[in-house]
């Protein structure tokens, strides 16, 4: 098994936009989806479907960031092993109001970018809580 790159969104003025009120949890998961879809679509590459196995590894990465009030991507190779996959890629976000902003910081990053255009993965799971979002995709 071989898990490819995943990245934290800490660095080019990306880590966090200006507060506000944000949409509610399942808007902006559901709207990421079609956001990252599209692009995929735009690059040549499939849609990825969402499954409930990878949303819930995404849900529990989200809480466990919001409980610890910290942006990161402890316990990935335990994400990767529970979704028996050979390939897996994560993209987490902090503090966006929309997931337009939030997807554009992750276009301008080269590792999520990367992430996002990943052409070996086929489904993915994105969650929110408290702000704290987790795309996690497998093939």
């Amino acid at each position: 098994m071989r898990a490819l790159a995943l990245a934290a969104l800490l660095g080019a003025g990306a880590a966090c936009a200006a507060s506000g009120v944000a949409p509610a949890p399942d808007d902006f998961a559901g709207h990421l989806a079609e956001l990252i879809n599209d692009y995929r679509l735009r690059h040549g590459l499939g849609p990825l479907a969402i499954t409930d196995d990878l949303e819930t590894l995404a849900s529990e990465h989200s809480v466990s960031m919001a409980e610890r009030r910290q942006l990161s991507h402890d316990g990935f190779l335990t994400r990767f092993h529970r979704a028996s996959s050979k390939v897996c890629v994560e993209n987490v976000g902090w503090n966006f109001r929309t997931p337009e902003g939030l997807f554009r910081g992750w276009r301008e990053s080269p590792e999520h970018h990367r992430n996002l255009l990943e052409p070996k993965v086929e489904r993915m799971g994105i969650a929110v809580d408290e702000r704290y979002v987790t795309f996690f995709a497998c093939r």
